[in-house]
């Protein structure tokens, strides 16, 4: 067999296995990675006034403030000061480009920073720097890197809202082999059945067909996330669907691993 021939053949066997991994799938992956190291990279250049990543985020559009100042208030006050504690090691999932970071690491004792874009650590790590925070680097499947056993709260806020359900009950999985202690999580996602929620999900729906951008809502429910938390046997502590009336907010308490 000559060499031209020989290399054809592998070319189709190459072919073949590709054919395979993909069969069933429009798209590979929602790139939520790219999106996001993206989004970073020219942060700067679309929003030259501010002065952090997640400022231009006021939690108007949600129906929950008028400012980046009143928005920051209100998380704070509502979710982070009355569940951390200053002993608490905390997980944050999503960390952007660090803004509940910087609320969660002046009311804790250690935090890990996890996030899919590289660029967005870089962000808040230029933000918050290195004393008492950790950064994880996430695949988007896996919640490596972040021991067992080693986190009194997960918090991930303004994160769940861009990921597609199956992520939200991927994660959802493993952390309660994270937790101890308290094993408190705040999650906060949207509700595509709230009146602000389905406003955007019929400014969104049609720019979404055969597959999504990473940056796009989630179409997520109330109903479906207490159905996940149920099954995977979380303790509902509270359910708040009033303070940032598009979306959920709850605090639950993770199985024992």
């Amino acid at each position: 067999m000559n060499r031209t021939r020989q290399g054809l053949l592998v070319f189709r066997k190459a072919a073949v296995k590709a054919r395979r991994r993909t069969q069933g799938r429009s798209l590979d992956h929602v790139n939520y990675e790219g999106l996001w190291d993206q989004y970073a990279k020219d942060w700067d250049i679309q929003h030259p006034g501010l002065a952090h990543i997640g400022d231009e985020w006021t939690g108007e559009h949600a129906g929950a403030a008028k400012s980046v100042e009143e928005y920051n208030e209100l998380v704070e006050s509502r979710y982070v000061a009355p569940n951390v504690v200053a002993t608490d090691h905390v997980l944050e999932i999503g960390v952007g480009g660090g803004k509940t970071s910087a609320m969660l690491k002046k009311h804790c004792s250690e935090l890990v920073c996890a996030d899919i874009s590289a660029e967005m650590l870089k962000a808040t790590r230029e933000r918050l720097g290195d004393v008492d925070v950790r950064y994880v680097k996430l695949d988007g499947i896996k919640l490596s890197g972040v021991p067992a056993k080693s986190v009194d709260v997960c918090f991930c806020f303004d994160t769940m809202v861009h990921i597609e359900p199956r992520d939200i009950f991927n994660y959802l999985t493993q952390i309660p082999a994270l937790m101890r202690g308290r094993r408190l999580c705040i999650f906060h996602h949207t509700n595509t059945l709230s009146e602000l929620g389905w406003a955007r999900f019929l400014s969104e729906w049609s720019k979404n067909l055969m597959g999504r951008s990473g940056g796009s809502f989630s179409v997520m429910t109330n109903d479906l996330m207490a159905r996940f938390l149920e099954h995977l046997g979380y303790e509902v502590i509270t359910k708040d669907t009033e303070t940032i009336p598009r979306d959920c907010v709850w605090v639950v308490r993770a199985p024992k691993s």
